[in-house]
């Protein structure tokens, strides 16, 4: 079996630039968040939850063979702490796992 090549412009043009694609990428992080935010709020973290809001955007693609731009659409935390609530510091802050847990909720 031969192997399938796919033309850089019909990629960009029929998959990455595809707006249902775009959507696609934003919904799951749209449904993400809330679960985030409630989980933060159960724990009693109110700064951690108002912090968290949904991005997107499209990657710059310079490490990429093919140098293609992918879209992408992530749920950011704007606390300064939050790395350390996440995965745990060892001193301060225990391991939280809000996002880890939010992503397992949601269905991956």
């Amino acid at each position: 079996m031969k192997g399938f090549k796919v033309d850089k412009e019909w990629m960009e043009r029929n998959v990455l630039s595809n707006p249902t694609v775009q959507s696609a990428l934003n919904a799951k992080a749209r449904r993400i968040a809330p679960i985030v935010k409630r989980i933060a709020l159960k724990e009693g973290d109110r700064h951690y939850a108002e912090s968290v809001r949904v991005m997107q955007g499209r990657r710059p693609g310079t490490k990429s063979p093919t140098h293609l731009r992918r879209p992408y659409a992530r749920v950011i935390i704007g606390d300064e702490h939050a790395d350390a609530k996440e995965y745990g510091d060892g001193r301060i802050y225990p391991k939280k796992g809000y996002l880890r847990r939010a992503i397992a909720e949601a269905g991956g």
